[in-house]
């Protein structure tokens, strides 16, 4: 079996170390840590062992003759079944078939799935035919492949944060069947996948030799994926040095040269766009490369998780890194974190974990994977999350198979076929760790298993039973997590206590002889508390231990519950309900996490009737976040006292009328500056660029750039723009709508430090569906000053 910190040989307990000592230190690696190959865990009856079944019938749903026609048509060969929708036939086609690839090697090592096999093997091999068809080396089923690549190869080309050569993110899309070859042969021993990645990836090479590092510096502003990741791993599985600066060649300096001074300037930037590339620049600094790339990764995972990340482990509004003193947007929004975000930054946790133990990223691990990745499968049909909202009484919707193929869509695939990875780690010593308390079985190696009982989060402790065929000696380290109090983390060996000298958020080491049959028995005691949004503004969620709760509190209007295959079916569409009519915990702050109280017999659920306001909801009962769908919800909560709370709410009643009213009157919206908003509203440009100012994304121009908006079939409609009131000049543009001027916008630039809004009229005769709304500078003034929001809406009525 082949050894690499990517994947791990299934023994790692030769030449065990002895020593005599059998108490327990607080301890961390002195050397590199080792993930357990999937085919060696095995999840017994629980939640992740539920997901993980459900995630065999998602899989089973999808054809793999359709995942593959796009491929087939860039090799010129003909399709053997009609090609899916919707992201999968708009300019990502292909990108899902590299996840199904890795999901599909998952499953199979995880579960001995044969048909997870079989489909993984007929998919490759279609690869190697379509690779083949092509005669370069390339496979991939990007639109107009030739042409997109030809463009890229000639470099001097124009790129925006999702467009490269004419194309939508074409190396974002590439890179997932880069992944999935990857993974293909490492987990699952296709080595017909091997010579197809090597091939596709001197194709890489040879395609990008010519450009300089200033055209690649420009080619990366685009989203790219895990490019650097994904070619590392080809350098660590043929040992050739030249994948390793191949890889070296996809840093994007604009990022990591910050991250190396240890800037943060995360704030407006596309969050996915991020993580991705830092996972590379942390796999480079592992395999041999400059190890301040490690420093730098550990800064951004820093950044991101202490000031970022909210309590569910997600984080991003609308995608984008919001700043880390204002979560206002993110409560206000129905685009809440991002499941692929947090699926990436688990990837990250991982892969710095490995490199010192640090129990931070497995507590970390922990509560995102609970409280996000668990909470983003529905536990019946297997649909999966995009967007969770944190708005107060908003609600997700849920992919259905061959109809919903979104990005959060290809990760979920992989999400919940991956759960015995990091439950268990070892080193090359033989020493080995428990990261989770899930129940499971690990298959350490000749004459050594662990079994793992426990329903834990339903019952605050765990069970480990080893199975020996002769006496062995090494280090047990077990996870004493960060919401375990020093007293309250207890471990027995064999029914008898240990005294413990590990502290919250480290590791025990057990260090001893160890025999057939010992148990080791772990408390683990959970306590209620509340926890701010990192902006420390007045809302806050509850967490039992690690467990987030929430409380529904409703079922009514949750229009697309089930997403169908249009464009923007990810997004809960449904009305919002104003947050000053929302419940909230009104008291003492520091008395609150007290007055919620357990109901008997009810495992993990809680009341607060004493908090609640208005009254009536104090009937809401909190549970796992986890376990709570189909329905609005409240996870997080403002905070007030007696005496604040009608104040608050009266506040909270006239900034919600104007913004509900604002709402209900929008036919369409664009975020100018970030991404998704953009794509889905075929932004096109002539020297235009983005940022980031005044807490929002911006577009400005040197000339002109436009977006396509559906007006639907309303009578009458005006275009709301907004600006800046106090800009650095003057300015003037136009307003055209399909080419023809409806308008003229004068910025005077004296209106003060505030948001202001333009309103045009749009005549009757302008109309068509879409609208092709273009801002044009005039010739007195030539640009286009930023402009952060452009909205669509019906007129007020009188």
């Amino acid at each position: 079996m082949r050894l690499l910190s990517l994947v791990l040989a299934a023994s790692l307990l030769g030449g065990l170390r002895s020593t005599a000592s059998p108490e327990p230190s607080i301890a961390a690696a002195s050397t590199p840590l080792h993930y357990f190959p999937l085919r060696d865990v095995t999840l017994l009856d629980g939640p992740f062992k539920h997901a993980q079944d459900l995630n065999t019938t998602y899989l089973l749903a999808l054809d793999p003759d359709r995942l593959l026609a796009g491929f087939r048509l860039e090799a010129g060969l003909t399709p053997k079944a009609e090609k899916y929708g919707n992201w999968e036939n708009i300019g990502l086609d292909g990108h899902t078939l590299g996840h199904y690839l890795t999901a599909t090697a998952q499953m199979w090592a995880a579960t001995g799935d044969a048909e997870m096999k079989r489909r993984l093997d007929y998919c490759v091999a279609e690869l190697a035919v379509c690779q083949q068809a092509n005669g370069n080396g390339y496979v991939g089923a990007v639109p107009d492949s030739a042409e997109v690549w030809a463009r890229v190869a000639a470099g001097g080309f124009d790129a925006q944060g999702f467009s490269l050569g004419g194309a939508w993110v074409p190396w974002y899309n590439l890179h997932k069947t880069y992944a999935g070859l990857r993974d293909a042969w490492l987990i699952a021993d296709n080595a017909q996948a091997r010579e197809v990645l090597i091939e596709l990836t001197d194709w890489c090479a040879d395609l990008i030799a010519p450009l300089s590092d200033a055209d690649l510096e420009i080619m990366l502003r685009a989203e790219h994926g895990g490019m650097t990741e994904t070619l590392a791993d080809v350098y660590a599985i043929t040992g050739d040095e030249k994948y390793l600066r191949l890889a070296q060649r996809f840093t994007h300096h604009a990022i990591l040269d910050d991250l190396l001074q240890r800037r943060d300037t995360l704030t407006g930037q596309h969050a996915n766009t991020q993580i991705p590339k830092i996972i590379g620049y942390a796999r480079v600094a592992e395999l041999g490369g400059d190890p301040t790339w490690d420093d730098a990764a550990r800064f951004f995972w820093e950044t991101v998780i202490g000031h970022r990340t909210v309590a569910f482990g997600g984080n991003s509004v609308r995608e984008h890194f919001n700043a880390p003193d204002d979560f206002s947007g993110m409560l206000q929004s129905r685009e809440g974190p991002e499941s692929c975000n947090t699926y990436n930054m688990l990837r990250l946790s991982e892969a710095l974990f490995r490199r010192d133990g640090d129990a931070r990223y497995a507590d970390t691990y922990e509560r995102a994977l609970y409280n996000h990745i668990l909470s983003t499968q529905h536990p019946e049909h297997g649909g999966f999350v995009y967007f969770t909202p944190i708005r107060p009484r908003h609600y997700r919707v849920y992919s259905q198979p061959e109809q919903c193929f979104w990005c959060c869509v290809g990760s979920g695939l992989e999400n919940h076929g991956k759960y015995g990875q990091f439950i268990y780690a070892a080193n090359d010593t033989g020493d080995l760790w428990v990261n989770l308390f899930i129940a499971s079985d690990l298959d350490v190696g000749p004459g050594l298993r662990i079994r793992q009982s426990t329903t834990f989060p339903d019952e605050a402790r765990t069970r480990l039973t080893l199975t020996l065929e002769a006496p062995r000696t090494f280090a047990l380290h077990l996870r004493h997590p960060a919401w375990v109090s020093a007293e309250g983390f207890k471990i027995t060996i064999n029914g008898e206590p240990v005294d413990g000298r590990s502290t919250p958020g480290s590791y025990a080491a057990l260090t001893r002889e160890w025999h057939d049959g010992d148990t080791i028995g772990i408390e683990l005691p959970m306590t209620t508390r509340l926890e701010r949004l990192p902006d420390d503004s007045a809302y806050a969620a509850v967490l039992h231990g690690p467990i987030l709760l929430a409380a529904k509190t409703g079922t009514d209007h949750l229009d697309g519950l089930v997403a169908d295959g249009s464009r923007m079916g990810h997004a809960a569409p449904g009305a919002f309900e104003p947050l000053d009519a929302a419940p909230m915990f009104v008291g003492n702050p520091t008395e609150m996490a007290a007055a919620i109280q357990p109901v008997p017999g009810r495992p993990l659920h809680f009341t607060a009737a004493n908090l609640i306001r208005p009254d009536n909801f104090d009937t809401l009962e909190l549970e796992p976040f986890f376990r709570l769908h189909d329905a609005r919800y409240m996870m997080y909560w403002q905070l007030a006292s007696a005496t604040d709370y009608e104040r608050i709410v009266a506040e909270l009643h006239a900034t919600e009328t104007a913004r509900l009213a604002l709402d209900a009157r929008t036919i369409d919206l664009v975020i100018p500056g970030e991404q998704q908003p953009e794509v889905e509203h075929n932004f096109t440009d002539g020297d235009s660029w983005q940022g980031h100012s005044f807490g929002r994304s911006f577009r400005a121009a040197n000339d002109w750039f436009s977006y396509e908006l559906t007006p639907r079939h309303e009578a009458a409609l005006e275009l709301q723009l907004t600006h800046w009131g106090n800009a650095w000049q003057p300015a003037s543009y136009t307003v055209e709508i399909n080419g023809t001027p409806i308008g003229k916008i004068e910025i005077s630039g004296q209106d003060g430090e505030r948001f202001i809004i333009k309103t045009l009229s749009i005549p009757t005769g302008s109309r068509s569906n879409p609208l092709i709304l273009t801002f044009r500078g005039t010739e007195k003034s030539p640009g286009v000053p930023a402009l952060y929001e452009v909205r669509l809406v019906r007129p007020r009525s009188e």
